[in-house]
């Protein structure tokens, strides 16, 4: 009985450490696959953290070398921000995954499929860029040339411009009237109703004024206005605006000149008899002068003295 007790006694033995190895083979051999696995993450992880960096540092250089080609034509700028921004977003997603330990090698695949394609961009831009450079070389070359051109243009200009206007100056002058003489006079009308002249100031209703022009052949045929212009004894222009009086510039000085009344004639290049009459604030006794002036120049003078 004792024989079959120690049998059975050597058999759970050799059962136990079978199972007890079985066991421990099978814990040691989790325990490689553990290590394995875990060298496998950190390897990986330290894989994707090194191609994380290397993708920033991608990025970094390509936005640097995109930003280096703005300044030479405002939609090409316009580009090249909008693939800074592009890059500087994907930047971000790779911040945040990383910090969040989310970031995968299909994130890192994408980042570097985005980039290869930046790196095309590059060169397709600054393919743009050379394109830009010498049309902007021949554009400055062609503005010289322009400039060059509008100073000639602008010299042989001035030069035409100071011919014409000594041309100008000298038929403007040769179409002015030269009145010898402007006859002023006091009138009124007699008994008879006939004008008669008189030298009271009192006496007169009015003065007449009148001259010949004389013949010019330089003033070209059409309208001609004539502007009379009557000083009183103390020395003030006799003006009524509602009689037609007015203001002209003085070719003299350039500076406004009251005129009494004007007159238009029809002008044929021979000479014209001109008559008027002015009848207001004649009450003075003295020198009344009369000027006349065409194109704001003097061109003819009288006086008369009413006592």
């Amino acid at each position: 009985g004792q024989r079959k007790i120690f049998i059975v006694a050597i058999v759970l033995l050799v059962l136990i450490n079978c199972v007890t190895g079985y066991f421990l083979i099978t814990e040691n051999r989790h325990k490689n696959e553990l290590s394995v696995q875990k060298m496998e993450v950190e390897t990986s992880y330290t894989s994707l953290e090194s191609d994380y960096h290397d993708m920033k540092g991608s990025l970094d250089a390509a936005s640097i070398e995109i930003g280096q080609l703005k300044g030479q034509n405002a939609d090409l700028d316009k580009i090249i921000e909008e693939k800074q921004a592009m890059i500087e977003q994907e930047k971000q997603n790779l911040d945040e995954a990383f910090s969040q330990n989310k970031l995968t090698q299909a994130d890192l695949g994408k980042a570097r499929t985005m980039i290869e394609r930046y790196e095309s961009s590059i060169a397709s831009l600054q393919k743009q860029v050379e394109v830009y450079k010498q049309e902007n070389k021949q554009l400055a070359v062609k503005t010289e040339q322009l400039g060059t051109e509008l100073v000639c243009e602008k010299e042989t200009s001035t030069a035409l411009a100071e011919k014409n206007e000594g041309l100008t100056h000298k038929i403007t002058e040769a179409s002015y009237f030269a009145i010898p003489t402007v006859e002023v006079a006091g009138v009124k009308k007699n008994l008879m109703g006939n004008e008669v002249e008189t030298s009271r100031v009192k006496a007169a209703e009015s003065l007449k004024i009148s001259f010949e022009t004389g013949a010019n052949k330089a003033l070209d045929p059409g309208k001609v206005t004539l502007y009379i212009r009557i000083i009183n004894p103390r020395g003030e222009t006799i003006a009524v605006a509602e009689q037609g009086s007015g203001t002209i510039t003085s070719t003299e000085n350039a500076k406004p000149v009251q005129y009494t009344k004007k007159t238009d004639i029809t002008w044929n290049q021979k000479s014209r008899k001109v008559t008027m009459y002015w009848g207001r604030y004649i009450q003075a006794p003295g020198t009344y002068k009369v000027e006349v002036y065409q194109s704001g120049k003097v061109v003819g003078r009288g006086a008369v003295k009413l006592v």
